[in-house]
Parts: structure tokens; C-alpha cells; sequence
């Protein structure tokens, strides 16, 4: 059978090219249609451009009859701004660099998030160091800062200027032990938090202007945080006169720091705790501002027969570091009882050497 010679065939050829060449005229006509109101949005923002001293072509996301939406930091700008503007307060709030991006600067993080009002609350509290030797426990580090509660400018401390002395202060003594492989790496540590008052200057007292007194009350806590029968927990009361003597020519001081306490409830874990550690610990600061210094934490037990010192000679790296770093060189030699709290009833003798951050 010869196909082309069929005159179905030949008729349904035909119907086929009259309906492909209908789609092709409506196609272009189309197509024509499109172009002219394309040139038309571009003639009439090219004539919104002139009129307005730019000859930019818009981008296509900017024609009418595409009706996109945009936001402020997606579409381009159609002039140049003298400065950059500024973003919605919702942009503001969570993307404070959209502001001064294009600007090739950004704001700074305390500015921003209002740190500098945050960090106005702390100050160092205990002395706080990194040291190593060569005995166990090898490692010690101690972590303190106090925080105080209300702000001084704020409506409450200029109303009642007594609650500016409201103090929280947390404190924390870890050993690392990483000779000993029965105790990996973490031997003990002493979680201390405490809540008191703090007179800066003792009230109604009449001084010399080379001394300066300063009181602190409260209640403390200290555990390790184990579990039996490592367990060491006792709570307490206390009372801590802070008297400074100093020289202001020569930069000198001397600082009195006796630490009055009565333990709350019941030792039930540790018994005899007082007979090694007593009822008062007294701390003695000697030396420069900038300079040496020698401080010395002394304890004595109830009994009066069991005891323990520490002494951290102090150096500042100010100097060497020629101001790059607020470090001092820390060599610290404790001889007693209570290194750890774990081992508060086993005397024990200790030559460290590190870092302190606050002496």
C-alpha cells in the first residue's frame, strides 16, 4: 500500500500543516503583544529615570505589570544614597549590621546588646589562678566573681541606696589529678555559692585617710558534689572585716582580711570537719598595687593542733608583656590539711606554679 498515494493520508497531512501554521500565527502574534508591553514598561521607566537626572534601566522585578514584592534590603536602589538607610525596627532588632554594612563598619557587641551595663555588675571576689606541680593532685584552677544585685543609677538603689550592697558571689576550686590513672583527669572540686551584704565602708566609723575598712555578712554553702562516701557538704554563716592600710607615695598596702563563720545544721557527712579547718580563716595581703605581692590564707582547727597556710607570691606581667596581657605569674605553696575538700582531714604539702587572672 502506497501511503503517499492515499487521499486520506494526503488530506490528514494537510489538516495537520493548516492547524501547525494557525498555532504558529496566534504564537507570534503573541509573542508581538509581549514585546510591546515590555518596551513599554522600559520607555516608561527609562522617562521616571530621566526625569529624575539618571539614565539606570530598573531591573525586571521592578515592572508594574509583574507586580513581585520586595523588600527594602532586596530591591535595588534606584539613586545613590548619601548615607545608608536605615532598616525597619524589626530588622534592627535582630540584624543590628544591616544598618552600617554598607558603610564597611559594623556597630560593636557591647553597644548593641547593652553588655556594658551587664558586666557593671561583676567584679573578681576570691583570687583567681591556674597552677600546676609535680605532686597530686597536679592541677589547680579557682574561678570567683561576685555579682551585685540592684544598680546603683537604677530608681530602686537612688531611692534606697542601702540595697546597692546586695551581693551574690560564686566561687570554684577544681583539682586535676593527670598522673594518676585512677582518678582521670578531675580529682575534686568545691562548688561555693554565697549570698551577703557588703559594706564598702563601714558606716558611722571615722578613719584615717591611709585606711579604709569594708565589711561583708552573709551565708555560704560548699559541696564537691560526689557521691558517697566522697561526699563532702557543710553550710555557713558569716561575718568578714576587710581592713586596707597603704602608703600612697611608695604604692604600698596592707590588707586584714579575718573570715568569722559558724556552720549551719548538721555535718552529717563530714563530723569532724571543724576540728581541721576551725572556725575562722584569716587572709593576709602584703605588697604593690603594680607590683609583688604575698598573700597568705592561714586556718587553724578547733583543737588547735591542726591547721593549714597557703602563700601565692604574685608578680605582674604588665611590664614584661609591655601592656599586652593583665596576667601575673602565680607560685603558690600550700603545707596542712584540706588541700581538697575532699581530703579535709589529710595533711598534705604542695609547691604549684601558674597564672593569675585576679590576685
Amino acid at each position: 500500500m502506497v501511503v503517499s498515494g492515499n487521499p486520506l493520508c494526503a488530506g490528514g497531512v494537510e489538516g495537520i500543516s493548516s492547524a501547525a501554521m494557525k498555532l504558529l500565527g496566534c504564537g507570534l502574534a503573541f509573542s508581538a503583544v509581549l514585546f510591546l508591553a515590555c518596551a513599554k514598561g522600559v520607555r516608561a521607566d527609562v522617562e521616571d529615570d530621566s526625569q529624575a537626572g539618571t539614565t539606570a534601566f530598573a531591573g525586571p522585578s521592578e515592572f508594574a505589570f509583574l507586580d513581585t514584592p520586595t523588600t527594602q534590603l532586596e530591591a535595588p536602589p534606584t539613586t545613590t544614597p548619601a548615607t545608608a538607610p536605615a532598616p525597619p525596627p524589626a530588622i534592627a532588632a535582630t540584624q543590628p549590621e544591616a544598618a552600617s554594612a554598607k558603610e564597611g563598619h559594623f556597630p560593636g557587641i557591647t553597644t548593641t546588646y547593652g553588655l556594658d551595663e551587664f558586666f557593671e555588675h561583676f567584679a573578681p571576689y576570691e583570687p583567681m589562678y591556674f597552677v600546676g606541680g609535680t605532686r597530686s593532685p597536679n592541677i589547680k584552677f579557682q574561678f570567683s566573681l561576685r555579682y551585685r544585685l540592684f544598680t546603683p543609677t537604677g530608681p530602686l538603689g537612688t531611692e534606697y541606696p542601702w540595697v546597692r550592697g546586695i551581693n551574690f558571689a560564686y566561687t570554684q576550686t577544681s583539682f586535676w589529678d593527670v598522673s594518676d590513672t585512677s582518678h582521670p583527669f578531675f580529682y575534686d572540686t568545691s562548688y561555693m555559692p554565697q549570698f551577703f551584704y557588703y559594706f564598702e565602708s563601714i558606716p558611722y566609723v571615722q578613719l584615717p585617710e591611709s585606711c579604709q575598712a569594708g565589711l561583708q555578712i552573709g551565708i555560704g554553702h560548699e559541696s564537691n558534689g560526689q557521691h558517697d562516701p566522697n561526699h563532702r557538704s557543710e553550710n555557713n554563716a558569716f561575718i568578714r572585716p576587710i581592713i586596707t592600710f597603704s602608703d600612697a607615695k611608695t604604692g604600698l598596702f596592707l590588707t586584714l582580711e579575718p573570715k568569722f563563720l559558724v556552720y549551719l545544721g548538721e555535718l552529717d557527712l563530714n563530723p569532724d570537719l571543724p576540728k581541721y579547718r576551725g572556725y575562722c580563716d584569716f587572709r593576709i595581703v602584703l605588697g604593690q598595687r603594680d607590683g609583688l605581692q604575698l598573700a597568705t590564707i592561714g586556718r587553724l582547727g578547733s583543737d588547735y593542733n591542726r591547721g593549714s597556710a597557703q602563700f601565692d607570691l604574685t608578680y605582674p606581667l604588665t611590664k614584661l608583656s609591655h601592656g599586652n596581657t593583665d596576667l601575673s605569674l602565680d607560685a603558690q605553696y600550700f603545707y596542712g590539711y584540706g588541700d581538697t575538700f575532699l581530703t579535709y582531714n589529710q595533711r598534705n604539702s604542695i609547691f604549684r606554679i601558674g597564672l593569675a587572672l585576679a590576685r
